[in-house]
């Protein structure tokens, strides 16, 4: 394994002492909250429920595949919902509240209708529903398996999939747990350092790339059990699929590349060097690009998805860039540089960094919500959530 990789809380270990929220944090939260609510563009107000809809589950077998679009980092039309108004994507953001918010949360999935988001926290050892419009954690969910790192739901949001691991990689859990009733349904174990999880658009099979290992395996949904195994370059860890349901793309982070599968056969299709690190990566909400944020280079490859060439680098976007995420008009995309503190705003066309805002300590993943008017920022050192205004 290469050293200058050092293996992380989840994403990469160079991290500054933990700290612990004082009483003081919790006058910031409610001061900031109000301001937030001022600044706020009127938002639609949430109900903090989840549709009952037919569930997904690695953990049990009565589970059934969802057919709607999927989250976040899984396919091209992830961005937005059919009934988002989407706002147009400023060139700069403007600063809201910083919110405690358990002790080191690492990654946040938004669901699909927005509304909420789930939070994934391996000091806490759990998993926290995160209300998006009242800025507030509504529900705790405890997952003992393996420390929780990253968080993904399926497409109908009846299902969220946690991968969770310990920095020795001697527990490695796949985790299900019941949206709507806030609860773990059970885990199914799987390889060293299970990663950036996602199921297909169907919801009926999970892609697991792991830290650790050389491959992806993928599962059945219903059952959880190991369908196929696919051979990649060393330490794959994002995947995300194209609307067409024939191709999906994963950044292999030892690697410097970022791999083309084949889903009709699971088989690589090709790969494509990008920079140094390739991290995370998300589809642009047109499917036409792809943007892969860098973790070494320190800067972001964007990939035309016709011909699988990158077609524009954009440079020092932050130190230790570990999550992208589009804006849903397709103008600009986001990156957490969890390094040096801040979130960075690049121009789709130009890669031009338009602004670099500081978000707290160590953050490790940036989520957008459906209309584009608020981004979310897990700040692992610290222990909060930061709420962003990014409209335009």
């Amino acid at each position: 394994m290469d050293e200058r990789h050092p293996v992380t809380h989840g994403k990469h270990r160079r991290r500054r002492p933990y700290r612990d929220i004082a009483a003081a944090g919790l006058a910031v939260l409610v001061i900031g909250v109000a301001v937030y609510a001022i600044l706020s563009r009127g938002g639609a107000p949430s109900s903090d429920d989840a549709a009952r809809a037919g569930p997904t589950s690695v953990a049990e077998s009565s589970g059934h595949g969802g057919h709607s679009p999927s989250p976040r980092t899984t396919s091209s039309s992830a961005s937005s919902s059919p009934d988002a108004a989407r706002a147009a994507s400023a060139a700069t953001l403007r600063i809201g509240p910083l919110i405690p918010v358990g002790k080191t949360p690492h990654y946040m999935a938004i669901a699909p209708d927005g509304r909420f988001g789930f939070i994934a926290d391996p000091k806490a050892g759990a998993v926290f529903r995160f209300d998006t419009a009242r800025g507030q954690v509504t529900a705790t969910i405890p997952v003992p398996d393996a420390p929780p790192q990253l968080v993904s739901f399926s497409p109908d949001g009846s299902r969220a999939y946690v991968s969770a691991y310990d920095e020795k990689f001697a527990h490695n859990f796949v985790v299900t747990l019941d949206v709507p009733d806030n609860r773990r349904i059970g885990a199914v174990p799987v390889g060293r350092g299970p990663y950036a999880i996602a199921t297909t658009l169907d919801g009926r099979l999970l892609y697991v790339p792991y830290y650790d290992e050389n491959h992806l395996d993928v599962l059945d949904t219903a059952t959880g059990k190991r369908v196929d195994r696919i051979d990649v370059a060393p330490s794959p860890h994002w995947i995300a699929f194209m609307a067409d349901r024939r191709f999906a793309y994963v950044t292999n982070h030892f690697s410097n590349v970022v791999t083309r599968l084949d889903l009709r056969d699971n088989s690589v299709a090709g790969t494509i060097p990008v920079g140094e690190g390739p991290h995370s990566l998300e589809l642009s909400p047109d499917g036409s690009r792809l943007a892969v944020v860098n973790y070494i280079s320190g800067d972001a490859s964007v990939i035309d998805t016709s011909s699988n060439k990158v077609v524009l680098t954009a440079p020092n976007v932050g130190a230790g860039p570990q999550d992208v995420t589009w804006a849903p008009d397709g103008r600009r995309f986001y990156t957490a540089n969890v390094d040096d503190g801040t979130v960075a705003v690049v121009n789709a066309e130009s890669g031009v960094v338009t602004a670099r805002v500081p978000t707290g300590n160590s953050p490790t993943s940036v989520s957008v919500t459906p209309d584009g008017r608020r981004l979310l920022v897990t700040n692992f050192g610290d222990g909060t959530v930061r709420l962003l205004d990014a409209a335009d």
